[in-house]
C-alpha cells in the first residue's frame, strides 16, 4: 500500500513537470520562430531545392559536410514546394520527431513494466527529457530534423530487431533494416547502426540468413554512401586526436554526455563528471545483468542504442576537439545526451529486481532529480527573441534590395558570395521569404496630399556608412509609434527634400528605452532603413506608413554632404594610417585593453579603459593632402553611440554618422576629400552601456 502510495505521488509530480516542459517548450517554438533562413539553410535547404529546379537530382544524395541528409531534403522538397519555405512545417515535423521517440520508448517500457505502479512515471519522464528547452537549437531551428531522425530511426531499428527475435515476423526485420537505411541517411552516425545491429544480432541469436541479410543491406547503404565521398575540410582527423590527444577526446565525449546539466552544474568538470557517472552507470547495470543471465531482447535494444549514442558522443569528439570541450556543451548535442540518460533508468526500472536494492534507489532518485535539474533552463523558453528575429529579417531586407550588409548578414549565413548568389537565386524563383514582395515600395514618390501635417512620434536619430560590394551604402535608424492606432508602422520610406523615394525601412527592433519612456510601453519601435540611391545628396527625411495615413518621422534630416567622399570602408590592411595632429583628447593613450588583443604592440587612443560607462571625445586633425585620409580605429562589441564627425578649417561640419562597426578588430574608412585645407575629425563616445567603447590607432 505504501508502495502504491508513493508510485502514485511520483506519477503525479513527473505528470506535472512534463506538462509544464512540453507546453513551454511549444510556446518556445512558437515564440523563437523567424521564417527567414539560417545558417546552413541557405546551401543545405534553399540551394538544395534550387539544384532540384535546374533538374540535378544528384542533390539528393549530395553531401552536407560529412553527411547525406536525404531524409531531411524530402521534408526541405515539402516545406518550400507546398508550405511557402517559411519553416513552420519543418518545426512542426521536428516536433513530432520528438514524440515519435518518445512512442518507441513507451513501446519498450510497456512491454517489460505492463503492470509496474512506476509504469506512468517513466512514461512522463521520458517526455519530459525528450522536450526539455536544453536541447532548443533542435527545436526552434528547421534545418535540424536530421539530428532528430537518426536518433529515433537508430531505436527503431534495435527495437524492430529485438521485436523480430521474439515474434519471427519477417516483417521486424524488414522495419529493422529500413530504420537502419534511413538513419544512415539522416546523418553520418547513422552508419554505426548496422555494426551494431550485427552485435545485436549475434547476441539475439536470430538465424543465419537475417544475419546475412543485415550485412548485405549494409554493404549496400555503405556503397552508395562512400561513393564520391569527400573528407569535410575543418575537422580533425579520428585517428590522429585517438592517437595524439587521447585524454582530450575522453574529456570531450563525456562532456557531451553530461551536456544536458551545462546550466544547471554551471561548471565545465561537473558536467563531464555527470557524463561519466551516466557511462559508470551503464556499465554497471550491464555487468549485473550479464552476471544475472538477464539480457534479453529489451535489455539488448536499450544497451545497444546506449552504445550508439556513447559512439556518437565517441565519434563528435575525435572529429571536434579542435573547438575544445565547451563545443560539446552545445544546444544540439544534448539531445543525444538527454536520450541516453533515458535509456539508463529504463534500464534501471525494468532491471529493479535483478540489481541491488541501492542501485534501484538510485534511479528512482534521478527520476526526481533530472527534471528538477532541467526545470531552470526551461524558463529561457520565454526570452525575448524579437531582436534576433529583427536582424535576421533586416539582413535579407538588405540583401533583397542589393545591400549586403556585412555586420547584419553575417549573422544569417558566414559566406557572402554563397549568400548573395542564392538571394539573387531565390528572389528569381520567389522562395521562401523573397515569395512575396513585403521588401518592395512601388511608389516612386510620395504625394503632397498624402502626408499628414500631423506627425507619428518618434525619431530620426543617425545614419551609418558601411561597405556593400565596392560601393558604400547608408543605413540610417530611428524610431516609430503611432499613438492614434497604437501600433508600430511596419515600414518607414525615406525621401529627398521633393518627395522622391530613395529608401526604404522597416521596424520591429527591440527598444527598451522607448518601451519604458512612452505612455502605453510599446514595444519592437526601433526601425532600420537603406538610402538605396548612392547619389543622393541633400536632406533625408523619413516618413511611416500606417492605417492612418503616411506620418512623418520627427527628428533632424540626415545630411550627406556633397564635399566629403567615403571611399571605402574596409578591414586594416596594416599599412599606416593618415598621420594627424591630437588637438584635444578625453580618450586615454596607451595599448589595448588585454580582454581585446593582448599582443597587439600599436599605440592608441582608447575610451575603453575608462570603463564602458565612459563618455568622452577627441579631436584630431589632418593636414591638406591629395591623398585620400585613412583612419584606422576598432569598437566594442556594442557600437552604439560611437560617433564621427568631420568638419573644415572654417569649423563646418562636412559630415556626420555613426563609427561602422568594428567589434574587437582593426578596419579602415577612408575619405576622398575636395577641401584644399585643414581638415578636424571629432571621435565621440557617447554610449554609457556594456561593450560600447571605441579605440583609434595612433599612426
Amino acid at each position: 500500500m505504501l508502495s502504491s502510495q508513493k508510485s502514485a505521488y511520483l506519477n503525479f509530480y513527473l505528470a506535472a513537470v512534463s506538462l509544464l516542459v512540453f507546453l513551454t517548450t511549444l510556446w518556445g517554438v512558437y515564440t523563437h520562430f523567424s521564417p527567414v533562413p539560417f545558417w546552413d539553410m541557405w546551401d543545405g535547404y534553399l540551394r538544395f531545392y534550387l539544384q532540384i529546379l535546374d533538374h540535378d537530382h544528384s542533390a539528393w544524395l549530395q553531401q552536407h559536410n560529412e553527411h547525406r541528409i536525404f531524409m531531411s531534403r524530402i521534408l526541405f522538397w515539402i516545406d518550400i514546394r507546398f508550405f511557402r519555405g517559411t519553416g513552420a512545417f519543418l518545426l512542426c515535423v521536428n516536433l513530432l520527431i520528438q514524440l515519435g521517440t518518445a512512442c518507441v520508448f513507451s513501446s519498450i517500457v510497456s512491454k517489460r513494466m505492463k503492470s509496474d505502479p512506476y509504469k506512468y512515471a517513466i512514461h512522463f519522464f521520458v517526455i519530459c527529457l525528450l522536450f526539455s528547452w536544453v536541447q532548443n537549437n533542435n527545436l526552434t531551428w528547421a534545418f535540424q530534423s536530421q539530428f532528430l531522425f537518426v536518433y529515433m530511426f537508430s531505436l527503431l531499428a534495435f527495437w524492430n530487431l529485438g521485436q523480430y527475435s521474439t515474434e519471427k515476423k519477417i516483417f521486424y526485420l524488414a522495419c529493422s533494416l529500413l530504420s537502419a537505411c534511413c538513419a544512415a541517411f539522416s546523418m553520418a552516425n547513422g552508419l554505426l547502426v548496422f555494426p551494431l545491429l550485427f552485435v545485436q544480432a549475434l547476441f539475439l541469436r536470430i538465424s543465419k540468413r537475417s544475419i546475412l541479410a543485415i550485412m548485405v543491406v549494409a554493404l549496400g547503404i555503405f556503397a552508395v554512401y562512400f561513393n564520391n565521398y569527400e573528407k569535410p575540410s575543418g575537422h580533425a582527423s579520428s585517428v590522429d586526436s585517438l592517437l595524439q590527444h587521447p585524454f582530450l577526446v575522453i574529456q570531450f565525449m563525456f562532456t557531451f554526455l553530461g551536456s544536458p546539466f551545462k546550466s544547471a552544474l554551471n561548471n565545465i568538470h561537473f558536467v563531464t563528471a555527470a557524463g561519466v557517472l551516466l557511462m559508470a552507470g551503464a556499465g554497471s547495470y550491464l555487468y549485473f545483468i550479464i552476471k544475472k543471465r538477464n539480457l534479453d531482447s529489451v535489455n539488448l535494444t536499450l544497451f545497444t542504442f546506449l552504445l550508439f549514442i556513447f559512439g556518437t558522443a565517441l565519434a563528435t569528439a575525435t572529429g571536434r576537439i579542435n573547438f575544445g570541450p565547451q563545443a560539446a556543451m552545445e544546444s544540439r548535442y544534448t539531445t543525444p545526451a538527454l536520450m541516453g540518460w533515458i535509456t539508463l533508468i529504463i534500464i534501471g526500472f525494468v532491471n529493479q529486481t535483478t540489481v541491488h536494492k541501492y542501485f534501484f534507489q538510485a534511479m528512482k532518485g534521478a527520476l526526481i532529480c533530472i527534471p528538477l535539474l532541467l526545470l531552470p533552463p526551461q524558463l529561457k523558453a520565454f526570452e525575448d527573441f524579437s531582436g534576433t528575429a529583427f536582424t535576421r529579417k533586416l539582413a535579407v531586407f538588405g540583401l533583397a534590395r542589393n545591400h549586403y550588409d556585412e555586420s547584419y548578414a553575417r549573422q544569417v549565413y558566414p559566406f557572402k558570395d554563397v549568400l548573395v548568389d542564392t538571394v539573387d537565386q531565390s528572389l528569381d524563383q520567389r522562395l521562401s521569404i523573397f515569395g512575396t514582395d513585403w521588401y518592395k515600395y512601388d511608389h516612386e514618390a510620395l504625394s503632397a496630399d498624402s502626408i499628414s501635417e500631423k506627425p507619428c512620434m518618434g525619431n530620426m536619430e543617425s545614419v551609418r556608412p558601411f561597405q556593400s560590394g565596392s560601393t558604400i551604402a547608408y543605413r540610417v535608424k530611428g524610431w516609430v509609434w503611432d499613438p492614434q492606432t497604437k501600433s508600430v508602422p511596419e515600414y518607414i520610406v525615406l525621401t529627398d527634400s521633393s518627395h522622391q523615394v530613395v529608401g526604404l525601412g522597416i521596424s520591429g527592433e527591440p527598444r527598451p528605452d522607448v518601451t519604458a519612456a512612452i505612455e502605453g510601453h510599446p514595444t519592437n519601435t526601433g526601425w532600420r532603413a537603406y538610402v538605396d540611391k548612392a547619389s543622393i545628396r541633400g536632406p533625408i527625411f523619413a516618413f511611416a506608413l500606417t492605417d492612418s495615413g503616411i506620418l512623418p518621422v520627427p527628428g533632424k534630416p540626415i545630411e550627406l554632404a556633397e564635399n566629403t567622399l567615403i571611399a571605402g570602408i574596409s578591414d586594416w590592411d596594416g599599412k599606416p594610417p593618415s598621420k594627424f595632429k591630437i588637438l584635444n583628447s578625453e580618450w586615454t593613450e596607451g595599448k589595448l585593453p588585454p580582454h581585446v588583443k593582448e599582443d597587439d604592440p600599436n599605440q592608441v587612443l582608447t575610451s575603453g579603459s575608462q570603463g564602458d560607462e565612459f563618455e568622452g571625445k577627441v579631436e584630431i586633425e589632418f593636414e591638406p593632402d591629395h591623398e585620400p585620409i585613412n583612419i584606422t580605429y576598432m569598437t566594442g562589441p556594442d557600437s552604439t553611440a560611437q560617433k564621427i564627425e568631420v568638419f573644415d578649417s572654417d569649423g563646418k561640419l562636412l559630415t556626420q554618422f555613426e563609427i561602422p562597426e568594428s567589434t574587437h578588430r582593426w578596419s579602415n574608412i577612408r575619405f576622398d576629400l575636395n577641401a584644399q585645407e585643414k581638415v578636424k575629425a571629432v571621435l565621440s563616445d557617447q554610449g554609457k552601456s556594456w561593450g560600447q567603447w571605441s579605440v583609434l590607432l595612433i599612426p
